[in-house]
């Protein structure tokens, strides 16, 4: 175990070191959730109940998405993409311990550092404009269970697609895709109840509605409790797929390995 704190500590203090790129991606989130709250506000001044949301239930939404985006956002895949391309994934190879543990302890510690600013930064300006009004400790812990869940499926496909800079040179455009992907599919942007039907029907089967959608709806209490329970389930059931699916896809990617640059 203790190699894996040391790999955390390594990912702690790369997120002290880097700590202005993801205090200007926290600023750029920021600024992008600044925006949907006026534009929500813009909205529900005009129609009171949205597809189940009333303005109250929204603002909290939006922040409560902020802090779920924004929990792991430092780019750790980036990093990764980069290693696989430059072959310096190499000397992590000969490290005893496997490469997916390397990058998720590192990712872990990053996120440790991001998640304590992120949440002290959302948590005051959601207690300024929302309040504690409607905060339970049942719903609170359920939401923090979520959350942590959310995030594992978050890593584990942003582990998937750094897997494909094996493939690629391009790890910026592989990346940005799955940025928004992420954003778009997970509720980040939209809540997914405002989706039609027949996409819904879709989206719901997706693992991204873990990462927001669900965390976000146990908090502001859209889920009834026995939804609760079955989201965390839900969570839960793509954490293991999608740890199965990128064991699978390293082996077939790593067999492909070459280094660039001499």
């Amino acid at each position: 175990m203790k190699k894996y704190f040391t790999l955390m500590k390594c990912g702690m203090s790369e997120g002290i070191m880097y700590r202005s790129n993801f205090l200007t991606s926290m600023l750029a989130n920021f600024i992008q959730v600044a925006v949907l709250f006026f534009v929500w506000k813009s909205i529900f001044a005009y129609q009171p109940v949205v597809s189940g949301y009333t303005w109250e239930m929204m603002r909290k939404y939006v922040f409560v998405s902020f802090l779920c985006n924004s929990a792991l956002s430092f780019g750790f895949e980036m990093q990764a993409a980069d290693k696989i391309i430059s072959g310096d994934m190499v000397l992590d190879l000969l490290k005893p311990v496997s490469y997916r543990s390397i990058v998720f302890c590192r990712a872990a510690g990053t996120a440790l550092i991001e998640f304590f600013f992120t949440l002290v930064l959302v948590g005051a300006v959601y207690l300024a404009v929302n309040g504690a009004a409607g905060i339970t400790p049942i719903r609170l812990l359920l939401f923090l269970i979520s959350l942590v869940l959310g995030q594992g499926i978050k890593l584990q496909i942003q582990y998937f697609f750094s897997l494909i800079c094996f493939y690629t040179d391009n790890a910026y455009g592989v990346l940005k895709g799955r940025e928004i992907l992420t954003n778009f599919f997970s509720g980040a942007l939209i809540p997914l109840a405002m989706f039609p039907d027949f996409i819904r029907t879709v989206i719901d089967r997706l693992p991204f509605s873990g990462i927001v959608y669900v965390p976000c709806s146990i908090f502001i209490g859209t889920f009834p409790m026995r939804e609760c329970f079955e989201a965390l389930f839900f969570q839960i059931l793509w954490n293991v797929l999608l740890f199965l699916a990128g064991s699978i896809f390293w082996k077939k990617a790593s067999s492909v390995i070459s280094v660039y640059g001499g």
